[in-house]
């Protein structure tokens, strides 16, 4: 059937989380280098990595309710700080700045504006807090390029759950199978959304499969376009 709508993961689709923290790691060092002794600065993004974990936490090693206390937490703990920041001003530094830091993933702001000129919907469905998602998006330039940003806070539902999906597609007006899904995880993003009836391509190089390998893949964003 014919593609009318485009969404997209968020984390390892439309940004590089890995690069993000490597900006926000130097954003955080430059915004704290005189309460930080300088040979500490290299650390801070092994310890940012640690926890995050690719933007999917190990809950043993999350020691508050979120990634961005965790961090903020471990940061005091393992750096050496002439006069320590408390732990509400590290986590609100997190929730302020992060999506300001992000990397986009290669070509994804030429193709977005292709795909609109085009004339196909555009959304993005991804996991997280909702303010957050939109702060990124913002960061990047990319918010006025989609009709729909559905987050799992917004709507209480989380990916690899098909309604998620189901819902984004009402939304946009569009029946699941004129839907195409982008998204780096082979269950959350694509298994979720084929169970929804959208087609689904995985963009490799951020998680293992498991057992199923998804059909159809793609190194880069450009390889979308042979899809529609």
């Amino acid at each position: 059937m014919t593609i009318r709508a485009v969404l997209f993961d968020l984390d390892n689709t439309l940004t590089h989380r890995d690069q993000s923290i490597l900006a926000y790691s130097q954003h955080l060092a430059h915004t704290y280098q005189q309460q930080l002794q300088h040979d500490q600065i290299s650390q801070i993004p092994s310890i940012i990595r640690r926890i995050d974990n690719g933007g999917y936490p190990k809950k043993e090693l999350l020691t508050h309710p979120s990634i961005a206390a965790s961090v903020g937490y471990a940061l005091q703990q393992e750096l050496t700080w002439s006069s320590l920041p408390d732990l509400d001003e590290l986590t609100q530094f997190w929730f302020q700045q992060f999506g300001l830091s992000v990397v986009a993933m290669p070509g994804a702001n030429s193709l977005l504006a292709e795909l609109k000129q085009q004339g196909y919907k555009l959304a993005v469905i991804s996991n997280g807090g909702h303010a957050t998602r939109l702060t990124i998006l913002q960061g990047l330039g990319f918010s006025h390029y989609f009709d729909e940003i559905i987050s799992s806070e917004l709507v209480g539902i989380r990916k690899p759950n098909p309604e998620i999906f189901l819902h984004t597609s009402r939304q946009l007006n569009i029946v699941p199978e004129n839907c195409l899904f982008i998204g780096d995880h082979p269950v959350n993003d694509i298994q979720g959304a084929t169970q929804a009836g959208m087609k689904a391509l995985w963009l490799q190089g951020f998680h293992k499969t498991g057992a199923h390998k998804p059909i159809n893949t793609i190194q880069n964003l450009a390889e979308i376009k042979q899809y529609l």
